[in-house]
């Protein structure tokens, strides 16, 4: 007797050992499983977490994990071990409500269960035994279902076994509501980010079109009133040529600002390029600066100009950025020195072009200095300012240095003047060809006349063309758009010139071009238009322009472009 009650004793210590242990092992696994969830990227990952640790001590075929907002009525397919159960709804009924009161469910016959009534019946079919445990989460109740598509698959001791889950099933539901929270409203955040950008590019994109838009509407008229300028002072008096003297320094202060206008809303819009190519680079710069000192000259400054780049060499570089960037410079220390003395230095040292624009201005405080280079920023920025200009000039200056993989850096002292150095990156190579020197191109035989034909709108910018030309020794015809310029014009020996506006009715300069090249017609095309940027020259060319003229223009500069093209025989 007591050796049978001895073997009872030993039996029910060695089961309790056992399901020790096996709740140890457990109990690890359930902490293992929650920090692999703490480390989990997004809901799938939980569920195959929590899948893989359920399929370790209950044997199932089909996991569902179903939810429903508070609000809803019927449960839907949230996550599942296969896709046949995607997109199915089921009814809330008696056992999901119990299970979300606590209860852990065993089903032997899922069949007759309401809940899973509305289910396609080849899903039902393959149903025979089922497990139901319930979550009620924050905003959404989740009920897990284990499936097992044979009769008896589950008993009392699976069932207690999920139970013993519950509290890792709280947490990993918990997560997924968690993460899908976070998913939705990083979606929500990134759409409206997306929606942003898209409408800051659009506004960007429809304020540059504006901005060139109204550069060309702005340089039209402004070509008429410098080229009248222009013929008005050939026959002026000393009294009147001061007047206009004056005026051509507005217009040429008005050309500036919409010159600056138009290059920051090119940059702006990304599409501002290099034009790089083989140039003498001595020569070019020697001759840019003769503005510059006439400038300085008539505010009584000094203007040191050196230049130390070796005449033996061509230069690959954007010969009329580059000029821009020293004009920039040398402009605005002009303007912002009173007294003293402006001085430009510029050197080749190897491979590097090195720019020295210094001043003895106003000077900037360390403020000022950190502002200096954002668009519409200036120094003087009062309401009573004392010096004029749009703010950008600085701006555009720094873009088109980086643009030349260059920098630029600034010194400056308060009320003693300041320092612009810049350094860019230089290709050189030996020039080998003789080059044609400037007497000799000067001595070209030139054309006494021509007929020359203008494709024109602007009924005020004909008649300052026509007097140019005429003045000139041209034989000059006017016509208003592409389309009378089809009508007027033959054949190819009719005309030694066109000079073609871009932007007029009925039809532009470029569709005009193209038709009179189908048709045949070789005689050089100039453009005339008020775009400026690269895109537009490479446009006019595109469609079988020889070259370009940008409003405002200047009789020299018709005369040199005419002149190229008439003295060709």
């Amino acid at each position: 007797m007591m050796s049978e009650q001895l073997n009872e004793t030993l039996l029910e210590l060695k089961q309790t050992k056992e399901r020790e242990s096996r709740l140890a092992e457990e109990n690890q696994v359930i902490f293992a499983t929650l920090s692999a969830l703490s480390q989990s990227q997004n809901k799938y990952q939980i569920f195959d977490e929590l899948n893989k640790v359920l399929s370790r001590y209950i044997q199932f075929d089909d996991f569902v994990v179903i939810s429903k907002e508070k609000s809803e009525v019927n449960f839907s397919t949230f996550l599942s071990s296969g896709a046949e159960f995607e997109h199915c709804y089921w009814g809330y009924r008696n056992k999901f409500h119990r299970a979300l009161n606590g209860e852990c469910i065993l089903v032997f016959e899922p069949e007759q269960v309401e809940e899973f009534q509305s289910l396609p019946e080849p899903i039902k079919a393959t149903i025979h035994s089922a497990l139901i445990i319930g979550i009620r989460a924050q905003a959404s109740d989740s009920v897990l279902l284990l499936f097992g598509r044979e009769k008896g698959q589950f008993d009392i001791e699976t069932k207690a076994t999920l139970s013993r889950f519950r509290p890792l099933i709280e947490r990993a539901i918990g997560d997924i509501e968690h993460k899908e929270e976070l998913q939705t409203l990083v979606s929500l955040r990134t759409q409206e980010l997306q929606e942003a950008r898209q409408a800051a590019e659009k506004a960007n994109e429809t304020k540059s079109q504006f901005l060139a838009m109204m550069s060309h509407e702005l340089r039209t008229p402004l070509n008429a009133v410098i080229g009248i300028i222009e013929l008005l002072r050939r026959d002026s008096d000393e009294h009147q040529n001061k007047l206009l003297t004056r005026m051509e320094n507005s217009a040429d202060l008005l050309h500036a600002i919409i010159g600056d206008i138009l290059d920051i809303s090119v940059i702006e819009s990304g599409h501002s390029r290099l034009n790089k190519q083989w140039i003498n680079l001595h020569d070019r710069l020697a001759n840019a600066f003769e503005y510059h000192e006439k400038s300085a000259s008539q505010k009584g400054l000094a203007f040191e100009l050196e230049i130390q780049v070796c005449r033996a060499y061509e230069y690959f570089i954007d010969p009329a950025r580059l000029i821009q960037i020293v004009f920039n410079l040398a402009g605005n220390s002009i303007k912002f020195t009173d007294k003293g003395k402006v001085s430009v230095h510029i050197r080749s040292e190897k491979q590097l072009l090195k720019i020295q624009v210094a001043d003895t201005g106003i000077g900037m405080d360390s403020g000022s200095l950190n502002q200096l280079f954002e668009p519409f920023m200036q120094v003087d920025n009062t309401r009573t300012r004392n010096y004029g200009g749009t703010g950008l000039g600085l701006a555009i200056t720094k873009h088109l240095v980086e643009l030349m993989d260059g920098y630029i850096q600034v010194s400056s002292q308060l009320k003693k003047g300041t320092v612009f150095t810049i350094t860019l990156p230089l290709q050189m190579q030996r020039i080998i060809k003789e080059q044609a020197n400037e007497q000799d191109i000067r001595t070209l035989p030139v054309k006494s006349s021509g007929n020359i034909l203008v494709v024109e709108d602007t009924r005020t910018n004909q008649v300052v063309i026509q007097l140019l030309l005429t003045q000139m020794g041209y034989n000059v015809t006017i016509v208003d758009n592409g389309q009378l310029s089809l009508e007027i014009v033959d054949t190819e020996e009719q005309f030694d010139l066109i000079l073609m506006d871009i932007s007029m009715p009925v039809m532009d300069g470029i569709e005009a071009t193209q038709k009179l090249r189908a048709k045949g017609i070789g005689t050089p095309i100039i453009a005339l238009t008020a775009h400026s940027t690269p895109e537009d020259k490479q446009r006019c060319l595109d469609a079988g322009m020889n070259d370009w003229i940008v409003k405002p223009f200047r009789s020299h500069h018709i005369d040199e472009v005419v002149m190229s093209y008439l003295n060709q025989d």
